[in-house]
């Protein structure tokens, strides 16, 4: 091989370890959101085509009707596909611990005239909703991203009605993945049942029930 090329791909191999390995050790330490100017890049066709919002939103079994909080919404790109599955009669509640990231989606919001979405800036250790209030609430790649995440599962539990849905879904190249069984084991010192499985090692989504 060229030395060029070989240069190249040392590169690249230096960069996937740095990445997969310091990173996540980083993130494992000190979990924090996503920095809100590369929030903008995750709407893209590539992920569009590998985690198309229209089949995880079917994976979470949103339907009309339902009040639903997505927690951690980033740049939406779930968000108007959660939104049309309520409809006119549910509500989706997007919260977020980023304003600047809340005032991006308000615009997005707009742009696609969707009338049953509520924005809210707010700590997921701390939910500002009532007890049993909720149908459905989903995390997608942000539950590795809060600090306290046996408190934020404690909320989501409290917020929830009884047999009410939590889903939380993960992607391998995400610096804050969690193992299948960590969230699993998390979800279920909080009170949650898993009831239904997508995906594989490097993608997957989880349902459980509230007991």
């Amino acid at each position: 091989m060229h030395p060029v090329g070989i240069a190249i791909l040392s590169l690249i191999g230096v960069f996937l370890i740095f990445y997969l390995i310091v990173m996540r050790i980083i993130a494992k330490l000190h979990p924090t959101p996503i920095h809100w100017w590369f929030a903008r890049f995750l709407d893209n066709p590539i992920r569009r085509r590998a985690q198309s919002p229209s089949r995880v939103v079917d994976q979470m079994g949103i339907h009309e009707g339902m009040k639903v909080l997505e927690l951690g919404p980033g740049s939406g790109f779930f968000t108007p596909e959660a939104s049309r599955r309520a409809g006119d009669w549910g509500r989706l509640y997007c919260l977020d611990i980023q304003p600047v990231l809340m005032a991006r989606l308000k615009r997005k919001i707009e742009r696609e005239g969707l009338g049953n979405v509520a924005l809210m800036v707010g700590d997921a250790a701390t939910l500002p909703f009532a007890e049993d209030s909720l149908d459905l609430a989903f995390l997608v790649t942000v539950l590795g991203e809060i600090p306290n995440k046996d408190g934020a599962l404690a909320e989501l539990y409290r917020v929830l009605r009884p047999g009410g849905v939590l889903s939380v879904s993960e992607l391998f190249i995400d610096t804050d993945y969690s193992l299948r069984r960590t969230i699993i084991s998390r979800a279920h010192k909080a009170g949650f049942e898993p009831v239904k499985q997508f995906g594989n090692f490097f993608m997957y989504l989880l349902n459980f029930h509230k007991r």
